[in-house]
């Protein structure tokens, strides 16, 4: 009872008058592309974010990193717009822009004055529909996409590992493939492979725009339908979304850089959330990783790294909001003296015992309080707030359901994270990468 009366009281300080923040409001234009607005006219400052149902999971195999190749290219010019034009042309307003990639989506955004949302949604829709794409301006950009990924991944053992063991992790779903894509496609790629992904991806009905601020909504919708609304209407691809198969037992790998200390990680192969079907599960799992890994206080720091010393960090991560499955992980960073042997006995006696033994109701009550006030505390940014409609309503769970979240955290139970943990984070389901570092020669 606590719990719901403080989670009540904080979403009413989140819009602590109905003038400043609205419910979501949304329309979809007859080409298919859809406005999600939240008014929030506390400030007169607006977040515009253009996304697109395209992401890493809509490559081919021998192509992948495409969909980050237009995180790249939609900045280097259109018919309007020269290269680098649109983002001076935001700076100008006193604004900044930048976009982001995953798997599952691509995303544009803007933070402006309100009274120049109009013009950026323009442009937006400028950039979408009449990209140049000149080969020129991929080959410079396709080279700084290749250093990127030497930067954060080939030169990042970390990174490369876990690359390594989502590709073994997994056999049919996309997640196996990183996002940057791998070295040897984009040594390939040519200018025509991106038009063509372009022509394919690029079209109305996979656009979303989504504003959160001072804005009206019935002023955006007509100016969205001046400007994406009359795009006229394309076929929409299919995504990608195939039914991973179950597990058939434990998988190992050991990747072999140049690193100076070891590392063992988990994946492991769980649910993601599907409103009004398995709501308490989802749930469930992401109370047990709260458990497990939110905070110093959380049982992987304070069993396996203070306590027992097989580790000096751990933690652990899930994504309630991605399209098929998630891959659930864990990890340990391990100093000169720790065996990786030993962090990975620590971590699975540690899972066993949360599956036999409930968690105390204080923890528990600690554990979704703390999700919920996150969750709430993240609303005093535009970008965040806009950042997850976004991505609820591109990866198909819908923003309309974000309050359905908290709801279901609150509803949690001790004998609920006992189940998940038993049903999913089980050594016969999991595939563990071993990082063991290499002296340079």
């Amino acid at each position: 009872m606590k719990l719901r009366w403080l989670a009540s009281m904080m979403l009413l300080l989140g819009c602590s008058s109905p003038l400043l923040a609205g419910e979501i409001q949304q329309t979809t234009f007859k080409n298919g592309v859809k406005l999600v607005v939240e008014e929030d006219h506390s400030a007169p400052v607006a977040m515009v974010q253009i996304w697109l149902k395209v992401g890493g999971r809509d490559e081919v195999p021998g192509k992948t990193g495409l969909a980050h190749v237009f995180e790249h290219m939609m900045f280097k010019g259109s018919k309007r717009f020269g290269p680098e034009e649109y983002s001076k042309r935001i700076s100008a307003m006193g604004g900044n822009d930048n976009a982001f990639t995953s798997t599952d989506f691509t995303a544009f955004f803007e933070t402006v004055p309100a009274a120049r949302v109009d013009e950026v949604i323009g442009m937006e829709a400028e950039r979408f529909a009449n990209l140049s794409l000149r080969d020129a301006d991929y080959q410079r950009e396709i080279r700084v996409i290749m250093e990127e990924r030497r930067m954060r991944t080939e030169d990042d053992p970390n990174s490369h590992m876990f690359e390594e063991l989502s590709a073994v992790a997994l056999r049919l779903h996309p997640y196996r493939n990183p996002v940057i894509g791998w070295m040897q496609d984009l040594k390939h790629l040519t200018i025509e492979d991106v038009r063509d992904f372009y022509h394919k991806h690029y079209v109305p009905g996979n656009a979303i725009v989504v504003v959160v601020g001072d804005v009206d909504f019935d002023h955006l919708r007509k100016q969205v339908a001046r400007t994406f609304g009359k795009m006229a209407a394309k076929p929409v691809p299919p995504r990608f979304n195939p039914v991973e198969p179950e597990p058939f037992g434990p998988k190992r790998i050991e990747v072999h850089l140049p690193a100076q200390l070891p590392m063992v990680a988990i994946e492991i192969p769980v649910p993601v959330w599907h409103p009004g079907k398995n709501d308490k599960q989802a749930a469930a799992l992401a109370v047990a990783t709260q458990l497990l890994a939110g905070g110093r206080s959380a049982r992987m720091t304070r069993e396996i790294v203070d306590q027992q010393r097989k580790a000096f960090a751990a933690s652990a991560g899930y994504d309630y909001s991605g399209m098929g499955l998630d891959l659930w992980y864990a990890y340990g960073m391990l100093g000169p003296k720790q065996t990786t042997a030993g962090f990975e006995q620590a971590f699975w006696q540690l899972m066993d015992d949360m599956g036999k033994h409930p968690v105390s109701a204080a923890r528990l009550q600690a554990a979704k309080r703390n999700m919920i006030a996150a969750n709430v505390f993240a609303q005093d940014s535009l970008y965040l707030r806009a950042k997850e409609i976004g991505h609820l309503e591109v990866v198909g769970i819908g923003a309309a359901n974000r309050p359905n979240w908290l709801k279901a955290i609150d509803s949690v139970t001790a004998a609920d994270v006992q189940a998940v943990v038993k049903r999913f984070l089980i050594p016969h389901r999991a595939t563990t990468g071993i990082l063991i570092p290499e002296v340079k020669s």
